[in-house]
């Protein structure tokens, strides 16, 4: 059977960032390994071929939301190449103006999120469409920060007056003992979460 271009595109998107990945132990606090992607960034090819995943993968995203930090780098890129807006979330006290904050346990720690209450005030949803917003980042752990950024994407559509939405979330990897989709999907039934590579 031939595969079809999806599972094309995802297997060469898998084989890129596994080539890509470099374990770091007992960082950042002992006991906790770190999966640092950064080579990924420094190869235009690997790179592209995460981006021609996504990009048949979320062909109808109307807003892209980028995480600090690397899911600025994935969010900016995908943003770029599909011609979308991007939206970013911020560690606490990183953003001018009012801001919606939400806070959220990691696998090392507390940390807070926020993201500016008119964000997208001049942004407009198409009338009829849902409107179909893709949050990025890099690997989901316990799932705490793609949490909190899930609330946070939801209080700016609102306060904007965006009703009709749908949330997709895509990640580079996953620590799968964290159980980390298993909790996102626990707490969000209506959110997508697509993981390239699950550790």
């Amino acid at each position: 059977m031939q595969e079809s271009k999806y599972q094309e595109l995802q297997k060469q998107a898998e084989k890129s960032v596994r080539e890509s990945m470099t374990l770091f132990a007992d960082w950042p606090n002992k006991g906790v390994g770190f999966q640092d992607i950064s080579n990924l960034f420094l190869s235009y090819d690997k790179f592209s071929d995460v981006l021609d995943y996504y990009e048949n993968r979320f062909n109808d995203v109307d807003l892209v939301v980028g995480l600090e930090a690397r899911g600025f780098i994935l969010g900016t890129a995908f943003a770029q190449r599909m011609k979308l807006p991007l939206m970013i979330i911020r560690k606490k006290g990183k953003l001018p103006g009012p801001c919606f904050r939400e806070s959220y346990k990691k696998e090392y720690g507390t940390d807070e999120f926020e993201v500016q209450e008119k964000a997208l005030s001049n942004v407009m949803a198409k009338p009829g469409k849902k409107y179909h917003v893709l949050i990025m980042d890099d690997i989901l752990a316990t799932g705490g920060t793609m949490a909190a950024s899930i609330e946070l994407t939801k209080k700016v559509l609102l306060n904007n007056d965006i009703k009709d939405f749908k949330i997709s979330t895509s990640l580079i990897s996953s620590i799968k003992v964290l159980n980390g989709k298993e909790k996102i999907y626990e707490k969000y039934n209506d959110v997508s979460v697509d993981i390239i590579i699950e550790m």
